[in-house]
């Protein structure tokens, strides 16, 4: 792939890029990405739990060097607002070539093959045979590394809980997450809190727990996830019943069919009357 620096300079890359690309049928639209070359690099599977993995796609979770978020180009508008945006941040402009918007699979490899062409770049401007994030730490100025440093927070005392760590990662991912992707994420957490429950594994209820209340902090509180958690945590049939009714609720509220979750509002209040 032979990338095009509208802005910045292909042997002086600046380890910073937005990356774009262009739809033969959507001559007025841009879609576009942000690349990034770290200057550490960084190994994600002491952190990421493998069961949320998944939901970084296909990063690199071993050798992360370099990536791109989103990892599938996302459409921007026109290019005047992409290029006035690359001065405004000192970035890369850079055009990836056309794609097909529909073809999401191929969007995501090509983004991947550009983040690759971009970080060896960064790399061969020094003249390096090291790793695309050894390159790029001395590709990135000396005004992003302050903006870096800026950024990460001081390190705190390493806790004496593994799952503060779990937690803080799913707080991450579940803001990385789409709506949808996020109940689908609630439901799963759902079914092992049940089958916790019913085997009376209270470490396991204890865990789920916590995922699902930090997850509830990146969905609309007109969800209620709280008071579906509530009834979750009961293994009789009506609370088994309530959690299916909040849960599809969500999901209700979610595709903006706001009749159907006041009717399942009114069936959950009703249910919660027998008491």
């Amino acid at each position: 792939m032979d990338l095009v620096f509208d802005r910045g300079d292909p042997q002086k890359p600046r380890g910073h890029a937005l990356l774009y690309f262009r739809v033969d049928t959507e001559p007025d639209t841009v879609y576009a990405t942000y690349v990034v070359t770290l200057p550490v690099k960084s190994d994600l599977t002491k952190y990421v739990p493998p069961f949320l993995a998944s939901h970084l796609g296909n990063l690199p979770l071993s050798d992360l060097s370099a990536f791109a978020m989103p990892p599938v180009p996302e459409a921007v508008g026109s290019y005047a607002d992409l290029e006035r945006l690359s001065r405004l941040r000192e970035d890369d402009l850079v055009y990836g070539g056309s794609m097909f918007s529909f073809d999401l699979p191929r969007m995501m490899e090509t983004a991947t093959e550009a983040v690759q062409v971009y970080s060896s770049l960064c790399s061969d401007t020094l003249g390096m045979t090291s790793t695309p994030a050894e390159g790029a730490a001395a590709a990135i100025g000396e005004e992003l590394r302050e903006t870096l440093a800026a950024a990460v927070p001081e390190p705190e005392p390493e806790p004496e809980d593994d799952s503060d760590d779990s937690l803080n990662v799913n707080e991450v991912l579940f803001s990385f997450m789409s709506e949808s992707d996020k109940l689908g994420e609630l439901s799963r957490l759902l079914g092992q809190l049940r089958f916790a429950v019913e085997g009376s594994d209270q470490s396991a209820v204890d865990e789920v727990i916590a995922e699902v209340t930090v997850l509830a902090r990146h969905l609309p509180d007109t969800f209620k996830v709280m008071e579906l958690l509530d009834v979750a945590k009961d293994n009789s049939e009506r609370s088994s019943q309530l959690a299916k009714l909040y849960i599809d609720r969500c999901f209700r509220l979610s595709a903006g069919d706001a009749g159907a979750a006041q009717q399942l509002e009114a069936q959950i209040q009703l249910l919660r009357d027998q008491d």
